[in-house]
């Protein structure tokens, strides 16, 4: 659809990228470790995408940035955790390059 936006990142911890789509809130990892489809809600539609590693723990966390708030659900624990960073016009690195 017109409104996905690709995401790269190592959501299973293989070491290999693995194939992700965001969708109005809906992730959708296509797994390289075993090609098997993940799905995550976690986010808005007006979110930008801030999918990264924020645990250390070698997986990217689903994470989005709202106004100033990054909202991350971190892959070791499934815990959310909310970190206030930047300014609501901001645009955080990591979705500047999403597409």
């Amino acid at each position: 659809m017109a409104t996905d936006k690709r995401v790269a990142g190592d959501f299973d911890g293989d070491g290999k990228t693995d194939l992700a789509v965001y969708r109005d809130g809906l992730w959708a990892v296509l797994q390289s470790s075993n090609n098997q489809p993940r799905y995550e809600y976690w986010g808005l539609s007006s979110d930008r995408i801030a999918a990264g590693d924020y645990d250390g723990d070698g997986r990217t966390d689903f994470a989005v940035w709202r106004a100033g708030v990054y909202y991350i659900l971190q892959n070791s624990n499934s815990q959310a955790v909310y970190q206030y960073f930047g300014i609501a016009d901001d645009i955080p690195v990591a979705s500047a390059f999403v597409r």
